[in-house]
């Protein structure tokens, strides 16, 4: 490729052909020689300034000639780049296409110009293009052909990444586009001043109003003055904006929104615009206001319950109390707060400490999700409370115990109550036996009268045989006997007396039920031949023994049966049953009578309050004998026998069996 452009031939062509002296003509030819060697001069330093290789080719195609720097970039020789030398340098992907293209300018005399990858001295690949124009003869023939190539891997890249970042930025609006829509946000923009206010279409498509400027419209009347004074504020101090609302939507309803801006600045820091955008937040507004109607109901809850609700944390090993706890545990008004574990511990009863420690540590350790333990906590004042504490194991997904929740309910009130509650019914029960004892006095007493009477007799009649030595002796022995048995009947009527009227502790331990009961019936049934009944007992070989307080059971007996006499007085059939049964771990025992039965409308209250047929009555009986019941875990119920009469059944627990020491 010839370095340098044609030399214009007109000029010297015009000098030659005019009549002119020899002198004239070398001076004027000098002239133009000059002038055309300054203009091939600023011609190449052009090109060099440029960095543009200029080459030149024949009619054919074929390089003649390559500018030195080609040298110097390719690192090959000027005369490896003439004819189609230069094509080495061209990348192997392109090669052929600009080769192509080069051959199709050459036939048709078109203007060459290809793009394409250029290898240079250290084997790198740089980015050139290359243009080349026919020269033509007088006659439009192509005589040579004049180019040049260009470096433009800088430029490649520049608008590589130009279009790199315009697409990354078309994406990210069609990104943001994409995610208001499915956010259900309103994008919306105003003037500096706050005025102007131009909304998204989802503005309209959300609330019917296709004007912006009526936007205050659409806000719920509570908000209005709200949002307004707001927006007035941030427009007003530059600050950004934000406020929740409701706003109305097309069909009437309304729907919890939080609004933003932000105000965007120049160089100088003033405001041009501001920018902001609405979101819809009615679900998350709605769980949010569950959430504290639930936690508001729960903090009522708590201090309802009066319990102490906490959260341990196992891996910090603190505890977050409930705002009443302090009030519980006496350290103050105000919310206990966080503690560490330590300061529970501290306060466990010592007897107590090391026991419920352990639990809480197994709980852990063991893989359970519930711990639950009774035990005695110090207050600020000193004093012991009595606690029931339950909680609840959160575990991670290995498996490890991470935090608890549970609650310490306060049970000392609740206690002492109780315990209140045990001596008044205990007071009750004694008051009631001695009732049920002045009911059978005048029959006690004439029972006594019958042993005692022939007790004198027997004693008066021993001393006179006694003071007859004629008398056998066999005779005085029958006669002590007699005086000897008639003692014992009036002893044992007096033992069970003492016995059932005492005010001893209850005691609840294994007995032995037919003797219980036998007992019982020394006393029911002490006038059993005056009244003329008789009774009889049905007792299962099953049903031996039940756990009970023998005093209070035979007090139950008692009662039941006094009731089954005074049912059966007048009737002509006069006999009452005792029967036990054994049913799984408990024993039912029957006392059946012989009378006119229970009225159906006092079945339901039959062991109510004050409730009785009698007219004397108080109505203590049966109620008093349904607290004794059910304080040993039975129950007790009455109902009308199908052949007549009433049958008052209750039913006590069965003591559990001891499991034999395993042999050494």
């Amino acid at each position: 490729m010839p370095a340098s452009s044609p030399l214009p031939s007109k000029p010297f062509d015009a000098v030659t052909r005019r009549s002119a002296p020899p002198e004239d003509r070398i001076a004027a030819l000098e002239a133009e020689l000059t002038r055309l060697r300054e203009s091939e001069r600023m011609y190449r330093f052009s090109a060099e300034l440029s960095a543009r290789l200029v080459w030149a080719a024949d009619r054919d195609g074929a390089l003649t000639r390559m500018d030195y720097p080609y040298v110097a970039l390719t690192g090959i020789a000027q005369d490896e780049a003439l004819g189609e030398g230069w094509l080495k340098v061209v990348h192997a992907d392109d090669s052929a296409r600009v080769r192509a293209l080069w051959q199709d300018s050459v036939r048709t005399g078109q203007t060459f110009n290809a793009t394409f990858r250029a290898r240079i001295a250290d084997g790198s690949y740089r980015t050139v293009r290359s243009r080349a124009a026919p020269i033509r003869a007088d006659d439009g023939s192509i005589s040579r052909w004049c180019g040049t190539t260009e470096d433009i891997e800088d430029e490649v890249r520049t608008e590589q990444a130009r279009r790199e970042a315009e697409e990354r930025l078309r994406e990210s609006e069609e990104m943001h586009r994409q995610t208001l829509e499915m956010s259900q946000q309103i994008a919306w923009t105003a003037e500096a001043d706050g005025s102007g206010l131009v909304m998204s279409e989802r503005y309209e498509q959300l609330t019917g109003l296709g004007d912006p400027q009526q936007a205050s419209e659409s806000l719920h009347p509570d908000d209005r003055d709200l949002v307004i004074a707001r927006w007035a504020e941030s427009a007003a101090t530059g600050k950004p904006f934000a406020v929740g609302c409701r706003l109305r939507m097309k069909d009437g309803s309304y729907r919890y929104m939080r609004v933003r801006a932000a105000p965007q600045r120049d160089e100088d820091g003033a405001i041009v615009r501001w920018y902001g955008v609405t979101e819809d937040v009615h679900e998350q507004e709605l769980a949010e206001r569950a959430r504290r109607d639930v936690e508001a109901r729960y903090r009522l809850a708590v201090q309802a319950t009066n319990d102490a609700v906490w959260d341990y944390d196992i891996v910090q090993g603190t505890v977050d109390w409930s705002d009443n706890a302090g009030a519980i545990f006496g350290t103050g008004a105000g919310p206990l707060g966080r503690t560490s574990l330590d300061w529970w511990e501290e306060r466990i009863h010592p007897d107590e400490g090391d026991l419920v420690i352990s639990s809480l540590t197994r709980a852990f350790e063991g893989g359970e999700d519930r711990w639950s333990a009774s035990y005695r906590f110090r207050r600020e004042d000193g004093s012991y409370a009595d606690i029931l504490d339950r909680g609840f194991v959160i575990r991670s997904p290995d498996g490890a115990a991470i935090r608890a929740v549970g609650a310490m309910a306060d049970l000392t009130e609740q206690h002492r109550t109780e315990g209140e509650l045990r001596r008044t019914q205990a007071e009750l029960i004694h008051v009631s036996r001695l009732s049920a004892m002045g009911t059978m006095a005048s029959t006690l007493a004439h029972e006594l009268n019958q042993p005692l009477t022939a007790l004198a007799n027997f004693i008066s009649g021993t001393k006179r045989i006694a003071q007859r030595p004629e008398v056998p002796r066999e005779v005085l022995v029958q006669a002590l006997d007699g005086a000897e048995a008639a003692a014992l009947r009036a002893g044992e009527i007096l033992r069970r007396l003492r016995e059932l009227v005492s005010h001893g502790k209850v005691s609840v331990q294994p007995e032995p039920l037919p003797q219980l009961i036998e007992d019982a019936c020394v006393l029911a049934f002490v006038d059993e031949h005056a009244l003329g009944l008789r009774h009889r007992l049905e007792l299962d070989p099953e049903a031996q023994w039940v756990r009970a307080d023998r005093i209070q059971i035979q007090q139950v007996l008692i009662n039941l049966v006094r009731n089954a006499v005074e049912a059966m007085s007048g009737r002509a059939l006069r006999e009452i049953a005792i029967s036990t049964r054994a049913e799984g771990n408990m024993v039912e025992i029957e006392v059946a009578d012989t009378g006119a039965g229970i009225a159906a409308d006092h079945l339901p209250s039959l062991f109510s309050e004050f409730m009785t047929t009698k007219s004397g009555g108080m109505g203590l009986g049966l109620p008093i004998s349904r607290t004794i019941v059910e304080a040993h875990g039975g129950k007790i119920w009455a109902e009308n026998r199908p052949e007549g009469g009433a049958a008052f059944r209750f039913t006590l627990p069965r003591p559990k069996r001891r499991r034999p020491k395993p042999a050494l």
